[in-house]
Formats: structure tokens, sequence, C-alpha cells
């Protein structure tokens, strides 16, 4: 998904039946570092987010914003769904892609 909410991470790891200590013990973050991210009140590092995605068994891919439309119409077609309408990138946040497991 691209404009990656960090609260998504949740619905990442509840679909793993994980914990937020698990995912913790798993990832080496603190379990209130982790609270936070959920609640969308922390500002993680790239390291953070590359731990908590390795517990969760996801990848994180970083697009650069001059092929991220490109990437998004892939990406779409290859879920077999429209192509999402492009929006402005605010942040480095706004380009995170997580897979759903599936790729």
């Amino acid at each position: 998904m691209f404009g990656f909410d960090l609260t998504s991470i949740r619905r990442f790891r509840d679909a793993a039946t994980l914990t937020q200590v698990k995912v913790a013990d798993l990832s080496g973050v603190a379990q209130s570092k982790l609270s936070k991210i959920e609640r969308g009140v922390a500002n993680p590092e790239l390291a953070t987010l590359n731990a908590i995605c390795s517990a969760l068994d996801a990848e994180l891919i970083l697009v650069p914003r001059r092929i991220a439309g490109d990437v998004r119409n892939i990406v779409d077609r290859y879920q077999d769904r429209k192509a999402a309408t492009a929006k402005q990138v605010m942040s480095v946040r706004d380009e995170v892609f997580i897979p759903d497991g599936d790729d």
C-alpha cells in the first residue's frame, strides 16, 4: 500500500496473530514504543520499522518519489485493482510500501 499509515502496523500484527509483547520481543523494539507507533504518535527511524517488519515477516520497501506513480501502477495491476489516485507526497512516511505477504 502506498501512503502507508503507521497505525496500519497493528493490522499486520493482528493478521499475524501476534501480541505487541511478542512483536516487541522479536523485533527488539520496546513494547511502549511499538504501542506509540501503532497509535500514530511516534516517528520511528527506518531501522525500527525494518525490525518491526522483520518480526511481522513483512518487507519494507521505500519507493523514490520520481518513480512512485509507475510503481503504484504496477502494484495496482498486479493486485487487479484500479490505479489509485495520485496524491502529493508530504514526507518519507508517505512512501512506505509493505507487501501483504503474498508477494
